[in-house]
């Protein structure tokens, strides 16, 4: 039986990294533009199938991750300059109506067009690079890599944020906008690459989410609702808090689907959620980017 907890527990450490990284471009625009994306799960799942689709023509998943970051760069500041960002000039209650209605759109436009185009049925990059057995633990060396890589963009989202203008500009709207502005911060450039670097670091996150796990088009809600449960259990732009948080929601799934049944893991996200809310509302951190 302890055999089966740590590879379940395993496996629910790889899965709640790959979580984190969804979470990272959710938790840095709210806290700098406000906005909670409801499409932004639902992104992720497009651009994972539109990566196994590119797959199929030969292309390796690292030439899919370079052409995707782009174009998910492009879409995030185009879709948040063309249909967001004139939101802001309403009142507190139109805006933030309008951000949901808008953002709902997105998601139910994004996941019926791409089923139209490529089909409803799961879809992964079928790569396997074998596995380390130690005694009866198996781990997979995929997902290991991808640990790996989610660790180490950890860190560089983390040095961009610490050490760069745009980083340092990022994290001065978050604490005082005002001030921000008199500092010769523009706000709305400012929010529009926000928006646009966070979509960049989904494209990243659905790449590595379909080298182990199967995506489809409709999937992207669930995958929202866990990155809003990490960014507030985790802190708004702490990203060591969401790396944790995620850990925490992966492995909270999978012992879930061990010790009780496999059907409920998906709502345990919804239930800590809920938990969070009531008992501990600032997480695990206030701090933000």
């Amino acid at each position: 039986m302890i055999e089966v907890f740590l590879q379940v527990l395993i496996g629910g450490i790889m899965l709640g990294g790959l979580y984190a990284l969804v979470a990272f471009g959710l938790s840095l625009t709210y806290g700098v533009v406000h906005i909670l994306d409801f499409a932004h799960g639902t992104l992720l799942a497009v651009m994972g199938v539109i990566a196994s689709l590119l797959y199929l023509t030969g292309l390796n998943p690292l030439w899919i991750a370079l052409i995707l970051v782009p174009c998910a760069f492009v879409y995030g500041g185009a879709f948040y300059f063309t249909l967001l960002r004139p939101l802001g000039s309403r009142g507190p209650f139109e805006s933030t109506i309008g951000t949901v209605l808008v953002t709902v759109g997105a998601l139910l436009i994004l996941s019926d067009v791409t089923s139209v185009l490529a089909g409803a049925t799961p879809k992964n990059i079928p790569i396997r690079l074998g596995v380390y057995i130690i005694g009866d633990v198996v781990i997979p060396r995929m997902q290991l890599a991808i640990l790996l890589a989610t660790a180490l963009l950890t860190l560089a989202i983390h040095l961009v944020l610490t050490r760069t203008w745009f980083g340092r500009a990022i994290r001065a709207v978050t604490q005082e906008q005002v001030a921000a502005q008199l500092c010769g911060v523009r706000s709305v450039w400012l929010r529009t690459m926000t928006f646009a670097f966070g979509a960049g670091t989904v494209a990243i996150a659905a790449v590595l989410y379909v080298l182990t796990y199967p995506v489809d088009p409709y999937m992207g809600f669930g995958l929202t609702v866990k990155a809003f449960t990490i960014i507030i259990l985790g802190g708004v732009g702490n990203l060591p808090g969401a790396l944790v948080a995620g850990i925490l929601l992966g492995v909270a799934e999978g012992m879930t689907g061990l010790y009780w049944d496999t059907q409920w893991a998906p709502a345990i996200s919804v239930v800590l959620l809920l938990v969070i809310l009531v008992v501990r509302p600032q997480g695990f951190s206030r701090k933000t980017a």
